[in-house]
């Protein structure tokens, strides 16, 4: 039981662990009922079977730009250019060497001639965390391959960044994909490398975006308005938008200075209906937004759409309440009613009773083998023998005591079996528990337990150990007769008649056989 327990007691752990930053990953503050957003208006299907995980997107006057999320398949690490019916219009383009890590999102300079792919993933349950990330840079018509560009956090803090802007300054805005829904914003602090193994260029944290709080529904629900999976920058610079799996949030851009739009602005919010939407542009005009989702979180038979929005024009504090769905009082999870730092304490406590569970269960394991492992050769051992199970009764010739009473038997040490049964002939005794039986032969029965029985007992009842004609009775618990001092039991030698001279094995001296039982003479 001591291993079933301990195993259990591990497993419960290793729970707690595991369960602890899986609750991470989709907690998150809870919002007001819940708002349906207007339905996007699909521009096209993409049936590629190679362009089921699409996290970057860019409109061009002749269809659309798109990578796909960090892969290991070779065919599907390229960049490929779409029509406006979504269909392959050209062969992508590979990148140079071994390719990207983890790409994420796809940005437009702004002048539009050149294109930057962000491959700047790195998920927070990854068990190796980047130290750097790189950008690279191409062609928009993709006449070449695309170049590397090397960059780090500071300090090399890792952050796992999924939304790519290019400021006037022809500089990377890197925006952080952040669970408590402030977002950094990151630029290098010096002139980009080109290709080939260069020591990182350092980035520096130029300020942070805190999204206002929407009821957008989507498929993480509270945790998905809070994530920025994109973003893009108008055509005629004057606007930015940041997109999470919920909503489109867009800032008004004053002389050039997207920064200062980001951190200080108040945006305009188009609610999304992206089943998993990781990508967002402006068409070529400016006029609106198009989205793609990535299929990787998706069944395989649904559809992967180019979807447009026409931007909104109002605030947060102006969405609509029409279709809004709120839910019922009996449907909603405590959860719902969690600020995010509660979320994160209790998830906090649940880990860390996880491991304290890991460790007591792995310190029981331990400890259950370091006990020594019982003697199985019978009586050679420093204790007499025990008896079997609660069934079993005593064999000839073994010391085996009866369970809950054992009965009298009809010679020799005869100890009963199980709740009173008799014993067998030449049964050696072993005294019944609940009430030890009385022997009807010339032999020395081991007391009974709750009333030990007659004869010359070894050891008195418990409550109320009876007197034993013809022989010194061993006082019982609570009223018995006669007590002797406590005694040790002996150790029995070769139950076999007659009498031997003592002899020493090694663990004491062996005194005289008396009654067909021999006994050590210091024990005795």
């Amino acid at each position: 039981m001591r291993h079933v327990l301990s195993s259990v007691t591990v497993a419960l752990g290793l729970l707690g662990a595991t369960v602890a930053p899986a609750g991470v990953a989709l907690a998150g503050p809870a919002a007001a009922p819940v708002q349906a957003a207007a339905p996007g208006k699909k521009k096209c299907t993409i049936d590629d079977e190679r362009l089921r995980e699409l996290s970057g997107l860019v409109a061009t006057r002749t269809g659309y730009v798109v990578i796909n999320d960090g892969t290991d398949i070779p065919s599907h690490k390229r960049v490929f250019y779409l029509d406006t019916k979504c269909e392959i219009s050209r062969e992508p383009v590979q990148y140079s060497g071994a390719g990207p890590l983890d790409t994420e999102d796809l940005a437009l300079s702004p002048d539009r001639k050149t294109l930057w792919i962000a491959d700047t993933g790195d998920n927070i349950t990854s068990k190796t965390r980047r130290e750097r990330v790189a950008v690279w840079t191409m062609p928009v018509g993709g006449s070449k391959q695309p170049v590397l560009h090397r960059l780090a956090y500071p300090e090399k803090k890792p952050h796992d960044a999924e939304a790519l802007l290019i400021g006037n300054d022809g500089k990377p805005l890197i925006i952080t994909k952040e669970l408590s829904g402030k977002s950094e914003i990151f630029t290098p602090t010096a002139a980009l490398k080109a290709s080939g193994d260069t020591e990182a260029v350092p980035m520096r944290k130029v300020g942070e975006v805190t999204l206002p709080k929407t009821s957008t529904d989507n498929k993480l629900g509270a945790t998905g308005r809070l994530l920025v999976t994109g973003a893009a920058r108008s055509p005629d610079g004057t606007k930015v938008v940041l997109r999470t799996y919920a909503d489109a949030f867009e800032f008004t851009v004053t002389g050039g200075d997207i920064v200062a739009a980001l951190t200080k602005g108040t945006p305009r919010v188009t609610p999304l209906t992206d089943p998993f939407g990781e990508a967002i542009s402006y068409t070529a005009d400016g006029k609106s937004f198009v989205t793609v989702s990535d299929g990787g979180q998706l069944a395989p038979e649904d559809p992967i759409e180019i979807l447009s929005y026409v931007p909104s024009t109002k605030g947060i504090e102006a969405l609509p309440a029409a279709g809004e769905v709120a839910k019922p009082a009996a449907e909603k999870s405590w959860v719902e009613g969690l600020t995010l730092d509660e979320i994160t304490y209790l998830i906090a406590a649940v880990g860390a009773l996880g491991a304290l569970l890991v460790g007591a269960g792995i310190f029981g394991i331990l400890r259950s083998r370091r006990r020594p492992a019982p003697d199985a050769d019978g009586p050679d051992r420093d204790e007499p023998p025990h008896t079997g199970g609660f069934d079993a009764p005593g064999a000839e010739g073994g010391p085996r005591g009866g369970v809950y009473g054992g009965g009298p038997a009809s010679g020799g040490f005869g100890g009963g079996p199980v709740n009173g049964a008799p014993g067998r002939p030449g049964a050696p005794a072993g005294g019944g528990v609940y009430g030890g039986g009385r022997p009807q032969g010339g032999g020395r029965p081991q007391g009974g337990v709750y009333g030990g029985g007659g004869g010359r007992p070894q050891g008195g009842g418990v409550y109320g150990g009876g007197g034993a004609p013809g022989g010194a009775p061993h006082g019982g618990a609570y009223g018995g007769g006669r007590a002797e001092p406590p005694r040790r039991e002996p150790d029995y030698r070769e139950p076999r008649g007659g009498r031997r001279s003592g002899y020493d094995d090694g663990r004491g001296q062996y005194g005289q056989v008396s009654g067909g039982r021999e006994y050590r003479g210091d024990r005795y």
